[in-house]
């Protein structure tokens, strides 16, 4: 087994572990479980309570569910486990010990309305160094790089010659979202809840900004703008070739601009998209129309590193 396969299968057996650790608790407690315990909190007192039994079962599949969906992503492979696995491995150590520690404060207590959270609060917290610390040992590869050549432009550019592409990609889903925010902007403004629209009205700006993207390849390199502002450039001089995919949303960490072990991403759709190398090795991809005539346009207008 190679390095790379037993990180993953060393991060993926990590997920278990909070899986075990509420059995264990569950089978160690069996003879003293309340019926009913503190299950959420306002600072360190309760305020909402739920039955032991059926919160128990709850945390149970959600920690099973996270367990294997790690396992699969270990066996398949997949490029994007770094990704995956701290996430499975944060849901589930929060999950687990959330119960534990509020069946933990509530016996201790002596009844839930009493539980106080105390010290207890560190423990599903430390979930999140965890996480980090799994997203930092495991193998973070890039997809493997398409056989097909980068395209060009069929006639060269001459030394005078100036070019450029401009393509579009709408967003369904984010103009859906874009008017639900100002909806709700619109509604919390009216009910007085003035914070409230100010998150929903930057939300709306935001997927507005993801309802039409503008890209455009020129010798400046390729932009990406929204209501004729522009908002992310990578200069030419940055670029070591472009090529042409088929961009899977969940495989660069879902839609919108995304930040992924892959590499960066603005993706409004599912489909054909441009995928630029850039001379330091990452990454950035962009889903758009005609993705073709922008690469190679780009990959021409692209200066040939000495050799």
């Amino acid at each position: 087994m190679t390095t790379s396969r037993t990180r993953l299968a060393a991060a993926a057996g990590a997920t278990a572990l909070p899986l075990l650790a509420l059995v264990i608790a569950r089978l160690a407690w069996n003879g003293e479980l309340p019926p009913v315990v503190a299950s959420h909190w306002s600072g360190t007192r309760p305020d909402r309570f739920s039955d032991t039994a059926t919160y128990f079962w709850i945390a149970l599949t959600v920690c099973a569910a996270a367990t294997v969906i790690a396992g699969v992503v270990a066996i398949r492979g997949r490029t994007d486990a770094a990704l995956w696995l701290p996430a499975t491995v944060l849901v589930g150590w929060t999950v687990a010990t959330t119960w534990i520690v509020g069946v933990a404060a509530t016996i201790d207590a002596g009844s839930p309305e009493a539980a106080t959270l105390g010290w207890w609060i560190g423990i599903p917290l430390l979930g999140i160094p965890w996480a980090v610390a799994t997203y930092a040992v495991l193998p973070r590869r890039s997809q493997s790089t398409p056989h097909d050549p980068a395209p060009t432009l069929p006639v060269p550019l001459g030394p005078g010659e100036r070019a450029a592409w401009t393509g579009y990609v709408h967003g369904r889903w984010a103009g859906v979202l874009a008017l639900a925010m100002a909806l709700a902007t619109v509604a919390s403004a009216l009910m007085g809840a003035l914070w409230l629209a100010v998150l929903f009205l930057v939300l709306a700006v935001l997927g507005g900004a993801f309802t039409s993207v503008t890209v455009q390849v020129d010798r400046a390199g390729l932009s990406l703008s929204s209501w004729n502002i522009r908002w992310r450039r990578i200069p030419l001089d940055s670029v070591d070739e472009a090529r042409v995919t088929e961009i899977v949303p969940l495989e660069w960490g879902g839609w919108g601009y995304r930040f992924t072990p892959r590499g960066t991403a603005v993706v409004i759709r599912a489909g054909e998209g441009i995928v630029v190398t850039r001379r330091d090795g990452r990454p950035f991809a962009v889903t758009v129309d005609d993705a073709a005539q922008g690469a190679a346009l780009l990959n021409s207008l692209v200066v040939p590193r000495p050799g």
